[in-house]
């Protein structure tokens, strides 16, 4: 669950008429040789006595004068009888007419041809070359290149099924009716004003003869642009029980402190972030999806058919969308500390938010040719030195996005050599660790982790990781601008102390979740 500060955009644009150009009559013409037609393609369409379903759909919706004018299209015209079920009117413009009807003209004419073709409903199908034919959606064209004098038909034998996209799936049922309503929550709409055409000036106001709209969802930003046909998901799609099931999971580790402000609304919000974070995962970022899935929050699920896809076999099992699959469930497996409960990292070097006391605070990056180099996290660590001999050395490291939960506390640390101070030698450092924290009512309170007489001992040849215990949150602070969880590290050897080093070199804090 990270923060969201990007936003994702579909553009929608409207159907513009445009005439024939030269440019459209080369696209149009078959092997590059200028062609003769007589009839337009819904004079073509309508007298063929097979097409005559399809022709009185066409008809129907108003699509026969479409095919009728000069605006070129390409048509692949189903034989026989058409099936519609129960479709809408809407619908079957959307799903079935603009579903076999594309822009320009697309001729079968190449012995290797393999391509997508955009449809008039924004989908790609495939278009391609099979054996001693063609197919178009896998449908076998029966008859190709019957010229137009506004495009080019062809005769398949049979429709072409509509492939929803991962979006749109989602509406075909209102079983999937939380998720959808929480996602569409993020939309905003807006007016193109380039894009729209102008009208006249009423009352000092800009009119518009034809208004195009941006729709903006933040939050398909982040988690993936389930509504674009160019882009190919996996998604996990949560029916309203598991929806449910989850949201009664998640929300304890979001509970904020009594005095916050919205506390309730937030906690609601956050725990609806956290329940759809890892659902989605972008085709091209997977390797083999049998042995792990890489969410689009980043976070690695192994064995995925052994785990969050139990009721599945494999991938061949999924509903297949037009961009993507998807993977209905009634119950999601997400366990917290691979999902929403994730690990937490301090970086050392990220000198922002810290505070030191009687020390310098020298930020240090290794470069690619040290052997630390790849087990360093990002590269990089701080160097605390004491600012005299006589001073204890102390850095308090902030902390966001804890939860109402358990953690681990480990710090690690990196070898003495390193140190550009080469006067310390190599000697081991003695740590006590402290921690501030919010309570159930807000109010600050102070915790001491590790004390001076148990104190950490660190080993100064090689990367050491410690553990200062295991703490459980009262409440959560994620989201919150100003850090109110702070970690102190402080040298626990004393001045006289000529056995143990006052200055330590600290890769990062990691917080681990508790498995509970």
């Amino acid at each position: 669950m990270k923060s969201i500060k990007h936003l994702v955009h579909f553009l929608v644009m409207p159907i513009c008429l445009m005439g024939c150009t030269d440019v459209w009559n080369n696209h149009y013409d078959v092997d590059n040789q200028k062609q003769n037609a007589d009839k337009t393609l819904w004079e073509e369409i309508s007298a063929r006595p097979e097409l005559a379903s399809f022709a009185a759909c066409l008809k129907q919706h108003g699509y026969d004068e479409v095919l009728d004018g000069d605006q070129m299209y390409t048509v692949f015209a189903p034989q026989g009888e058409i099936d519609l079920g129960n479709l809408s009117a809407e619908k079957v413009k959307e799903e079935f007419i603009k579903n076999h009807v594309a822009r320009f003209a697309h001729s079968a004419n190449s012995a290797t041809m393999d391509k997508e073709v955009l449809m008039l409903n924004e989908k790609f199908i495939n278009f391609t070359k099979e054996g001693d034919g063609y197919t178009f959606g896998e449908r076998t064209l029966s008859e190709n290149n019957i010229l137009a004098k506004n495009g080019v038909l062809h005769v398949i034998g049979a429709q072409v099924p509509f492939f929803y996209n991962l979006w749109e799936y989602m509406t075909t049922d209102s079983t999937y009716s939380q998720i959808k309503k929480f996602l569409s929550s993020f939309d905003e709409i807006e007016l193109d004003e380039e894009a729209s055409v102008k009208g006249p000036i009423v009352d000092g106001m800009q009119t518009y003869v034809d208004s195009v709209v941006i729709t903006y969802n933040e939050l398909l930003y982040r988690l993936g642009r389930l509504n674009d046909e160019d882009s190919t998901y996996t998604m996990i799609l949560p029916t309203n029980a598991a929806w449910d099931d989850a949201y009664q999971r998640v929300y304890p580790y979001l509970a904020y402190p009594k005095n916050k402000e919205n506390r309730d609304s937030l906690q609601d919000l956050y725990t609806k972030m956290g329940i759809v974070g890892d659902l989605v995962f972008r085709h091209e970022s997977q390797g083999s999806v049998q042995d792990s899935l890489v969410s689009t929050s980043g976070n690695v699920f192994y064995h995925p058919f052994d785990y969050i896809l139990a009721d599945y076999a494999s991938m061949d099992e999924a509903q297949t969308c037009s961009n993507g699959r998807v993977f209905v469930v009634d119950s999601l497996r997400h366990q917290p500390w691979d999902s929403w409960h994730s690990r937490l990292k301090v970086e050392g070097e990220r000198t922002n938010g810290h505070e030191f006391t009687n020390c310098v605070a020298y930020r240090r990056t290794l470069t690619y040719t040290d052997s630390l180099y790849s087990r360093v996290s990002k590269g990089g660590y701080v160097e605390i030195v004491p600012k005299n001999s006589s001073v204890t050395p102390s850095v308090d490291f902030s902390v966001w996005n804890t939860l109402a939960a358990s953690y681990e506390i480990k710090l690690v640390f990196l070898p003495q050599n390193i140190a550009t101070d080469k006067s310390i030698g190599v000697l081991p450092n003695h740590i006590q660790v402290a921690l501030s924290y919010l309570d159930a009512n807000g109010k600050s309170k102070s915790t001491t982790l590790v004390k001076p007489k148990d104190s950490l001992m660190v080993n100064p040849t090689r990367i050491d990781t410690v553990s200062a215990g295991v703490f459980k949150f009262p409440v959560a602070t994620y989201g919150e601008e100003k850090s109110s969880t702070v970690i102190t590290v402080k040298s626990a050897a004393s001045a006289k102390d000529k056995n143990k080093s006052r200055t330590f070199l600290i890769d990062c804090i990691i917080l681990e979740p508790v498995k509970e």
